[in-house]
């Protein structure tokens, strides 16, 4: 206690000392944002509306053939679809325990998308078609803060106007980006929360001393984080980066004061504390464990497996989650000195919950696995291949006319070396572009929709480079000849994204199925032979996703259970009758449906998901004597076959 009591004052004493150095002002530079006047919020009016018309186009064709959508059976739009679904359903049945045990569950995706699809369905109906609204919602939502961001960044009206019109016909425009926030996915609304935090900071660094607007940022950041992880890195660093920079006074002095402190007493002081060498002890045993591979322990005669060793990463946490909350505790006031209004508004509302989250099990291995390069199906990526792909989907995918992503970037460079002439804070819509960019890159799984949740950062700065255009013209024509050249030019750029289909590239980068019969038809022609079925299982040919669940939920509007289990990487087909001779044997479904499809179309190798070796499904339930064979549907749409068997 004497060593922490020590600690403690030193640090108060240090931290003390900084303390002026972090609340330092940030440097005055460029023009000060508009204020707010009738025109102002007539030409935000005027976005809301253009961009909720066109979201209610693309709800409407959806609407018109929702079916359509359902192609694709190992997509994540029905994992996506079914967390929402059961949150619904379990608010509607006001069964607490099935909810937060749904909740729970959701740690390589966090929960906020499925919270929001919940309340659009309890709201408007379980119904699948409503799926797409949480996708909808973030993209008009991406659309206004486009304008808001970019009008923000001048002091001239008609040049942010202008600026903003340019920024929002190009992301609205943008093919591959309405496919994707026309679906069940957690892109659009990523991007809307994206979009929302960076025009959160962009308010708070014009009002450093507005404590609620750095809470804003803060509980913007928080939603962001939990609806998924990676999305919220790419922001965070581009704001560290933005902020550090605009503060490199503080942040010069910051990094001395670190190089201050004298390594030998920081480890005697860490080796002091019983906590953090408890964790250090703990942490050495998972990167052993990790190292030596699957490990089991006996106990009480049962073997217990401590692989992979996710209890004891969050064990290992928890030591330091409790170091940090003491040391707090006795140095409160310091800390929060130190930390000055934007710190403390970030520690209190952005750090701290998401820490808490951590303690939860499993939460922090999954999370580190999902954001790091281990989450990697395509290993022979490289940093060039990186970049020609994302340079095709950025020209291909994400603009009508592939040649109009030279303009685009062409404008975004010029805007980037003329940043002093913006409001202050404008290089962090920069930043976040060119963060995000190299992140994407450099991560060695590279898929088009990645570009997402941040390419409107880009679109932003090619606004901003127009609108730097047309100030330039100040001196060399009147103001109402600018206000045609502008009005000219963001109507050509209008008509030339009209009317023009939507390319294979799009589809592509989109994940979006094109062509082919709906999934739906692998359950709807016997979905009344469900009826009554307290729990069922699904086997099939081609391995297994969450259709099954949601279909069969939506369609009782019941907590009936499911079951997919998975049966993969097995190397032969007898291998694959044994494990399903074992788990039928343990099964309590009433009824179980196998699925028999000899073809080729939803095969998937790199499991093993291939019918030679798949087919051992069927051989064990011919074998099997505890379920009675049904009826059989025949699936010509989807070259299969679906039988029914009940419990004896």
């Amino acid at each position: 206690m004497v060593d922490a009591e020590q600690q403690g004052r030193q640090i108060n004493d240090r931290l003390r000392a900084e303390a002026d150095v972090r609340t330092a002002p940030h440097p005055a530079a460029g023009q000060a944002a508009p204020r707010h006047d009738w025109r102002e919020l007539l030409a935000l009016a005027v976005v809301l509306v253009a961009a909720s018309a066109i979201a209610g186009v693309m709800f409407t064709d959806y609407y018109r053939a929702p079916n359509l959508l359902w192609r694709g059976f190992y997509h994540d739009r029905n994992s996506h679809f079914s967390f929402g679904l059961d949150l619904a359903l379990a608010v509607r049945h006001l069964d607490p325990v099935w909810f937060f045990s749904e909740l729970e569950k959701a740690k390589v995706w966090p929960p906020f998308h499925g919270l929001v699809l919940s309340a659009v369905l309890l709201v408007g109906g379980i119904d699948y078609r409503l799926g797409i609204v949480p996708s909808l919602i973030g993209w008009v939502a991406t659309i206004a803060f486009v304008w808001l961001i970019t009008r923000r960044l001048f002091g001239n009206r008609l040049e942010g106007m202008f600026a903003a019109a340019i920024a929002v016909i190009l992301t609205a425009s943008s093919p591959a980006f309405r496919l994707i926030s026309a679906d069940v996915m957690l892109e659009g609304l990523g991007a809307g929360l994206s979009a929302a935090a960076l025009w959160a900071y962009l308010r708070a660094f014009a009002m450093p001393d507005s404590a609620a607007r750095w809470r804003l940022l803060a509980a913007i950041l928080t939603i962001l984080f939990f609806h998924k992880g990676n999305y919220w890195g790419l922001l965070i660093a581009a704001i560290a980066v933005a902020f550090a920079s605009e503060h490199w006074r503080a942040t010069v002095e910051a990094a001395r004061a670190v190089g201050r402190i004298k390594v030998g007493p920081a480890i005697i002081g860490i080796v002091r504390q019983p906590l953090l060498i408890l964790a250090a002890v703990i942490a050495a045993l998972v990167a052993y464990i990790y190292a030596r591979g699957p490990t089991a322990l006996e106990l009480f005669g049962k073997s217990v497996s401590l692989y992979p060793p996710e209890n004891l990463t969050t064990a290992a946490y928890a030591m330091v989650f409790l170091w940090w909350s003491l040391l707090w505790w006795r140095n409160k006031a310091a800390i929060d000195a130190w930390l000055g209004l934007p710190g403390r508004a970030l520690l209190y509302w952005h750090i701290t919950p998401i820490a808490i989250s951590f303690l939860l099990p499993h939460r922090l291995s999954r999370f580190l696995w999902f954001v790091g390069p281990a989450n990697n199906p395509n290993l022979d990526t490289g940093l060039w291949q990186g970049v020609q792909f994302y340079w095709q989907v950025f020209a291909e995918g994400f603009h009508t006319l592939p040649w109009l992503a030279v303009p685009a970037l062409v404008l975004a460079v010029i805007g980037a070396f003329r940043l002093p002439r913006l409001a202050p804070g404008a290089r962090v819509v920069f930043l976040f572009a060119l963060v995000a960019a190299i992140g994407v890159v450099i991560h060695p799984q590279h898929q088009g929709r990645f570009m997402t949740t941040w390419v409107f950062a880009v679109w932003i700065c090619s606004g901003i480079g127009a609108g730097l255009i047309l100030g330039a013209l100040r001196g060399l024509i009147s103001p109402w000849v600018r206000g045609i050249v502008a009005a000219a030019a963001a109507l050509s750029l209008i008509f030339l994204n009209i009317g023009h289909p939507l390319s294979e590239a799009v589809y592509a980068t989109a994940i979006h199925p094109k062509d082919g019969p709906t999934d739906l038809n692998l359950i709807r022609p016997y979905l009344a032979e469900l009826d009554g079925a307290r729990e069922v299982t699904v086997f099939t040919t081609f391995g297994n996703s969450k259709l099954f669940a949601w279909v069969i939920r939506e369609h009782c509007r019941c907590h009936r259970i499911v079951d997919d289990p998975f049966i993969d990487n097995l190397a032969t087909r007898d291998d694959v009758r044994q494990l399903m001779a074992q788990r039928v044997a343990q099964s309590t479904a009433d009824v179980i449906v196998t699925i028999d499809s000899p073809s080729t179309r939803h095969e998937l190798p790199s499991v093993g998901w291939v019918y030679p070796k798949m087919a051992g499904i069927l051989d064990a339930m011919n074998e099997q004597t505890r379920y009675a064979r049904g009826a059989s549907y025949d699936l010509p749409d989807e070259q299969a076959t679906a039988t029914i068997w009940r419990r004896h």
